[in-house]
């Protein structure tokens, strides 16, 4: 305690530090997701809207993102409900192998 009265500066230096370090931390974590609404027809399930909406992400992933964004506990959805889609920043890379020029399949 009598260190931090005889160096009052140096305290409050690192105590900003701490502070803008934390805010940093978390705005860096923090994703800017963006989200679409979609309508739900009859017979929509969210595996087939997977097919339509999940770009390079598995299936499984998705479905989970779609989820957890719309609070659902269950992956059963009704005619006529509204769907927030996420349009993902990230995308996954599958690995298909390596492909030299002038190879043909």
């Amino acid at each position: 305690m009598i260190w931090i009265k005889n160096n009052q500066f140096i305290t409050l230096l690192i105590g900003v530090v701490f502070v803008c370090s934390i805010l940093f931390v978390t705005n860096i974590v923090e994703t800017n997701e963006t989200y679409n609404e979609i309508f739900i027809n009859d017979g929509d399930t969210l595996w087939s809207l997977s097919d339509q909406y999940r770009g390079k992400i598995p299936k499984e992933a998705w479905i989970a993102e779609v989820m957890a964004a719309n609070h659902l506990p269950t992956q059963m959805i009704q005619t006529g409900d509204v769907l927030k889609i996420p349009e993902t920043l990230h995308q996954y890379a599958p690995d298909h192998g390596v492909e030299l020029a002038g190879e043909t399949e």
